[in-house]
């Protein structure tokens, strides 16, 4: 991982946190296998539970070869397995490569200037404490994400998902200011790019400020607006480009 993400937390408390939401997932798949995802139409549990199985697993292979996986994905006989099952398989396979290597160590990701072991150490304990927040409110406990995790995500959805948005001619270079925690990210949203400054502007369009459990999950589309901020036409632009990543 590089000094690009200022908001970092330690390898050993993102592993930590992953862990902990993991097996809070395992934990729930079993009555939540057949419950519809809020967030995801059309998806139940079990999709969710395979979905994250898989990213797992190619994850791992991502680390293994520090290559793109290969082949067609998700492979055929990961459907073959039970949904916990598989999830449970996958997951010991990705902390076999989280153990046998350093975070340093060379690994595929879709970030240029980043293809470190740490990357996904960061990246998955994020995926998976997003989707461990959809199974649970498929099942209507929804407990809020780790405060600390959920700054350190606002500044990953910005930085490592938002990048990857497909271009919109529609977009109006719209400038946006969030702030969280007394840190700000602003957001310019043009057509075929996406810029972040991590300060305020006071050019901005919109200014959105929330908690960071709030925020986070309302960037994901798994949330309302934050509470108290005042939504607008730059502040729903900004949401429809990451839809667009996540």
């Amino acid at each position: 991982m590089t000094a690009q993400y200022p908001y970092a937390l330690s390898f050993d408390l993102y592993r930590a946190l992953l862990d902990r939401d993991h097996s809070r997932m395992v934990e729930l798949a079993p009555s939540a296998l057949t419950a519809q995802i809020p967030a995801c139409p059309g998806w139940t549990g079990e999709d969710l539970i395979r979905h994250t199985a898989m990213v797992y697993l190619h994850k791992a292979e991502s680390i293994r070869t520090a290559a793109k996986p290969a082949g067609t994905w998700p492979p055929a006989e990961l459907a073959q397995l039970e949904p916990v099952h598989a999830l449970q398989q996958c997951y010991a396979r990705l902390m076999d490569q989280f153990d046998t290597h350093a975070p340093e160590d060379p690994a595929f990701t879709w970030m240029k200037d980043d293809q470190s072991v740490g990357f996904w150490i960061r990246r998955l304990a994020h995926e998976t404490s997003i989707h461990r927040y959809d199974l649970e409110s498929a099942l209507g406990i929804a407990e809020p994400i780790d405060p600390d995790l959920a700054v350190d995500g606002i500044d990953e959805v910005l930085t490592v998902m938002l990048v990857r948005s497909k271009p919109d001619d529609a977009a109006t270079g719209s400038t946006v200011t969030l702030r969280s925690a007394g840190l700000a990210w602003t957001v310019t949203i043009n057509s075929a790019v996406v810029t972040l400054e991590r300060q305020v502007s006071d050019r901005a369009d919109a200014q959105v400020s929330g908690k960071p459990t709030e925020m986070l999950l309302w960037l994901w589309g798994r949330g309302p607006f934050p509470e108290g901020a005042h939504p607008s036409d730059a502040a729903n632009e900004l949401r429809h480009r990451l839809a667009t990543a996540t």
